[in-house]
């Protein structure tokens, strides 16, 4: 398996490997994982040095053009073995390999007959296998795992796990779009499964099912069972916002926060577009699931756009962006659609307009609606949007923009012209070097000393110690070894929750102090003027923000 990151794991391998071993238990299989970013020539020999008699490949978009190279390079020094490619892109690859004898398969392993293990024994295997279709198939898919893949393959990596299997939806970006119908394992035996994985205490559990809450009361049972058992494993799974009950946002509110993720397939907010990828969704009722969920505070809020859908314009889009920041969602990740072969988009590609490359991932370069500078200028814009707000960076200056109800598109538009001019996307992109940006990006505003303030509290939240020069404090106000100063005389002899007596010196070394302007103060939750004093400890949150402390000016002297 080749995976895009080395905390990611290739669950296709380990539900390949129950399928050997289960047809051909006298052919015992190993699983090996590389990244992308790998040597390859490294990646080649060390699969070439076992000498295996079959290897198995698993082609994505992200690895395809790795994988073709390896099988045909292993022709080279393993010309005896057989080579199966397996995985969404197999298909793909068929034509490609042809000349080199590897087969693929097409479709779920486990919808494969005997034929593709008795060739394999015989060494005479077909060009291709496929799958028998889910509907016959879906009861059979095992759980793939087993105790030693946790200390070996799957140690400090995510684990990977589907609890169903197909989609509800048949989205038109989406291979899934090719099938019907969803096949979904009984509750007793998803509890055991995932006792089986939650014993080993694995830092990340990732549900792969398509639409985690296709069935909402389904869906609600698992989460309590993973909260009885999760320990200190953080849950991810994906979801559809027009399947939320009152229970769910009842049961996540008493969530401690970090445990939970949950990924909001929103992709657009224009109607037009939503009829023409054959997604149906209430689009207000999807925001508002949205914002309810990421004001609870204990679940982090991770939700999609795609760029370059039909009858996306420059406005809609930007239009649906601003809607989907109102919501407060964490992350907002505005991802290139790519025109996948096989697809129903890919399938209307002329009438649509789309000019997209051919080589993976199929990225889309230009649309009816959106020309080639313009859709270039939106996906800056995307960029631009992961780098400043993605980092949990600038969280109060965000919630500001959501309070006074400014128009997020236009602001990411002109902090994305100030960023290439600075040369930002080709420097890395460091909480100083964004901070800078955008400190010179809110200049020229009425407001922009509220704004300061909120970038120097949040500077400091993030465990900083200290003001960059860009973020110095105004001549009149007092400066940082003053308050430091002033909050050593004004913090009582033990402070219940931050230190006991005999700590108080420890404590207030360790202390960071900072006068904010009586609006900042206010906008940030503070209604009275005073010192902010910023311990060294993280609060309990989906954040590792420092603690922040309140010490009133009781006393001037």
């Amino acid at each position: 398996g080749v995976n895009a990151r080395y905390s990611h794991s290739c669950l296709a391998l380990f539900y390949l490997r129950a399928a050997l071993a289960r047809h051909l238990p006298q052919c015992p299989a190993r699983i090996v994982q590389f990244t992308i970013n790998d040597p390859y020539h490294e990646m080649l020999l060390r699969v070439a040095v076992e000498k295996p008699w079959a290897v198995f490949l698993s082609a994505a978009i992200w690895n395809s053009e790795i994988v073709a190279h390896l099988a045909r390079d292993l022709r080279f020094y393993l010309p005896k073995s057989r080579i199966v490619i397996g995985g969404p892109q197999a298909g793909v690859l068929q034509r490609e390999l042809s000349d080199f004898g590897c087969a693929v398969v097409i479709g779920a392993v486990e919808g494969i007959g005997n034929s593709l293990y008795q060739d394999l024994l015989s060494g005479h295997l077909a060009a291709s296998y496929q799958a028998a279709r889910l509907a016959t198939t879906g009861a059979a898919f095992p759980f793939p795992y087993r105790d030693e893949d946790f200390a070996g393959e799957l140690r400090h990596r995510h684990v990977y796990y589907e609890s169903s299997r197909g989609c509800p939806h048949a989205c038109g970006y989406c291979l899934s779009a090719r099938e019907r119908g969803v096949f979904h394992k009984d509750l007793p035996r998803v509890f055991q499964e995932l006792t089986a994985i939650l014993k080993h205490q694995p830092k990340e559990l990732r549900f792969v099912d398509r639409t985690f809450n296709a069935l909402p009361e389904r869906a609600l049972a698992i989460w309590r069972f993973l909260a009885a058992q999760r320990g200190n494993t953080r849950i991810h799974c994906e979801i559809a916002p027009e399947g939320f009950s009152d229970e769910m946002f009842a049961f996540l509110a008493t969530q401690d926060p970090g445990g939970w993720q949950l990924e909001i397939g929103i992709q657009s907010t224009n109607a037009a577009t939503l009829a023409a990828i054959n997604r149906r969704m209430d689009i207000g009722a999807a925001l508002a699931t949205t914002k309810r969920l990421a004001a609870l505070g204990s679940v982090f809020i991770h939700a999609d756009l795609i760029l370059g859908l039909p009858d996306e314009t420059r406005e809609s889009y930007l239009v649906g962006f601003a809607a989907l920041f109102a919501t407060g969602a964490h992350y907002i990740q505005m991802g290139l659609l790519k025109v996948l072969p096989g697809t129903p988009l890919a399938a209307r590609a002329e009438a649509y307009g789309f000019v997209y490359s051919h080589r993976p991932p199929y990225g889309v370069l230009a649309t009816r609606w959106l020309d080639g500078p313009a859709l270039a200028e939106l996906y800056w814009f995307g960029e631009c949007v992961e780098k400043f707000h993605n980092n949990a960076f600038f969280p109060s200056l965000w919630r500001y923009l959501r309070a006074t109800d400014e128009d997020a598109a236009a602001f990411f538009l002109g902090l994305t012209a100030l960023f290439q001019r600075r040369g930002g996307f080709q420097r890395a992109a460091t909480q100083e070097f964004l901070a800078e940006v955008l400190t010179a990006f809110i200049a020229p505003r009425p407001d922009a000393e509220l704004l300061f303030d909120l970038l120097r509290y949040d500077w400091l939240r993030t465990g900083q110690r200290r003001l960059p020069e860009f973020l110095a404090l105004p001549a009149e106000r007092e400066d940082m070894a003053a308050s430091h100063d002033r909050a050593y005389r004004l913090l009582p002899p033990q402070l219940p929750g931050f230190y006991a007596a005999r700590e108080r010196n420890v404590f207030c070394r360790r202390l960071v102090c900072l006068r904010l302007g009586r609006e900042s103060l206010a906008f940030l939750g503070w209604n009275e003027q005073g010192l902010l004093c910023f311990p060294p400890e993280k609060e309990r949150g989906l954040f590792p923000w420092q603690r922040v402390l309140l010490l009133p000016d009781a006393d001037k002297a």
